[in-house]
């Protein structure tokens, strides 16, 4: 059950990178101005006269859903494409703190092993039913019966207090655990004991601002305005129409024709071609976090020794790295922790090619260390691991690039393990103690095979779930992050924010609250 939910999770962000990767092909530009490409970023800041109501929000992509309304059934990117529909008990604010949604307030109580959710009243499904305890209740139990709920072992009962307030008892308290159980997507227990899980798989029954009107998968997803809707006086906007076009050259073509509003996954160079062309980017703080992993499990791999994991680190230019495959919107890594989060401002290891020579010397490889470095096919390439393979190539490794097909790689990365090194990546989230337990912790909802955890690594994992306090957390939090740098468990590179392209008209917070929240109900469009 728990690989299977580890193979859910990650499916959005395999997916994420595979777009991703391309960012690397094609022309090595240097970044245009970049006081042009700010001002476009703020263009929707400015010369405004506020929201307006009515139109229709046209957005294209490469990569569409496959299950509309089936939470048990729903990988990540499923998810994303539903949130017009569908909304959860909590989500994720500006400021990176667990906000109420469909939940008025949640209370945790460690000492009692219990988080209670008081829900607001009056919300209504799109099929007219009403949003109650006893539908959150069913919603979360399926998901348990169906093994779809993350970290399902700790809850030992859901209790039903009165209509609107529910209360989660816990055989144990983690720091974590409120935030994993809130991502479920509540929908209709009337529509599901009606028509049944086939239909909910593409007839989504939520409480969001927009209800589904025609879906064809691959094709195009439309929505239409939710006139019942929680919010009063909202949504702005009459209608969301998405079409999925794998073809970047066509999705351009439709942009500069005003075919199109709105690009969801441009790569990195297709970003800069675009803002140069006029039109805006927004970003925010998420984003993946690439790094190169060596294989530390082995006892017998050259990579059980720090010195040659040191040296990896000492080999690698990356603000060049940054500067020439990024087009200036990459972000240099110090740790396995974003700039900016708890602990990703320190460094440790600067780019010193000489110092990298000398720790290989002194491992015992004076004539050079044969290794493998496993990377993602991008179109059969891979230029990012093809720029550190010369890197390392210049201090004396002598490196075997492994360019897998995603299949292969990932069931290398998750699965089998891989033979020296790996070129792979991390997700930022609320906060860094949070992406410490999904990637780095003592039990990883996304685990690294040939990652060692080492004993004090789990011995810190294990302390940091229990704390309360914030500041206590944060401290935490880069105890663990500095002693995965120091001992160079992780080679990080650089953190790639997400971002999308748009008219310049779009207004919404989508990625400034993260990759788990997209909130339709604001979105507005300029005339």
């Amino acid at each position: 059950m728990k690989r299977k939910r580890i193979l859910i999770v990650g499916l959005v962000i395999i997916l994420l990178c595979l777009v991703l990767f391309t960012g690397c092909a094609g022309n090595q530009e240097e970044a245009g101005d970049e006081a042009n490409n700010v001002a476009n970023e703020q263009n929707q800041e400015e010369n405004l006269t506020g929201p307006v109501y009515g139109g229709t929000l046209r957005i294209v992509a490469g990569i569409g859903p496959n299950v509309l309304g089936y939470y048990p059934e729903m990988n990540s990117t499923d998810q994303s494409w539903t949130m017009p529909a569908l909304e959860c008990l909590m989500t994720i604010s500006m400021d990176r703190k667990l906000e109420p949604q469909l939940a008025e307030s949640m209370v945790e109580d460690p000492e009692n092993k219990t988080i209670t959710f008081k829900l607001r009243e009056g919300v209504k499904f799109h099929d007219g039913s009403l949003m109650t305890a006893e539908v959150v209740k069913w919603n979360y139990e399926h998901a348990i019966e169906t093994g779809r709920l993350e970290c399902a072992e700790f809850i030992e009962e859901i209790e039903v207090v009165d209509d609107y307030t529910l209360v989660f008892h816990l055989r144990d308290w983690q720091n974590d655990l409120a935030l994993r159980y809130t991502y479920v997507q509540i929908v209709s227990k009337e529509a599901f004991d009606n028509y049944g899980a086939d239909y909910l798989r593409l007839n989504p029954v939520g409480t969001g601002p927009f209800v589904l009107e025609e879906f064809s998968r691959d094709v195009c997803l439309k929505w239409v305005k939710f006139d019942d809707y929680w919010r009063e006086g909202y949504p702005y906007l009459d209608r969301v129409e998405v079409k999925f076009i794998p073809e970047s050259t066509i999705i351009k073509t439709m942009l500069e024709a005003g075919e199109a509003d709105m690009w969801n996954g441009p790569s990195v160079g297709e970003q800069l071609e675009m803002v140069e062309k006029g039109f805006a980017r927004q970003s925010g703080w998420a984003g993946m976090q690439w790094h190169l992993v060596p294989n530390t499990v082995d006892p017998d791999s050259p990579f059980a020794d720090k010195r040659v994991r040191e040296a990896v680190e000492y080999a690698l230019d990356k603000k060049t790295l940054v500067e020439t495959l990024g087009y200036g919107y990459w972000e240099p890594m110090v740790t396995v922790a974003a700039p900016g989060d708890w602990g990703g401002d320190r460094v440790f290891r600067d780019y010193n090619p000489e110092k990298a020579k000398e720790l290989l010397r002194e491992a015992g490889y004076a004539d050079g260390l044969e290794i493998e470095l496993l990377a993602m096919s991008s179109g059969a390439r891979n230029e990012l691991a093809e720029a550190i393979q010369k890197y390392l190539e210049d201090v004396g490794f002598k490196v075997k690039l492994d360019i897998a097909d995603a299949g292969r790689y990932f069931s290398s990365v998750w699965q089998h393990g891989w033979k020296d090194l790996t070129l792979t990546f991390s997700g930022n989230h609320v906060n860094q103690s949070f992406v410490i337990q999904i990637w780095w912790g003592h039990e990883p909802g996304m685990n690294l095979v040939s990652f060692n955890r080492t004993p004090e690594l789990v011995e810190m994992s294990k302390r940091a779930v229990k704390l309360v306090d914030e500041a206590d957390q944060k401290a935490s939090a880069e105890e663990i992050v500095y002693y995965i740098a120091e001992e160079a468990l992780v080679i990080p590179l650089y953190h790639d924010p997400s971002a999308f392209i748009h008219s310049g008209k779009v207004h919404t917070t989508y990625f400034k609250m993260g990759l788990q929240r997209w909130d339709h109900h604001d979105i507005w469009l300029e005339p």
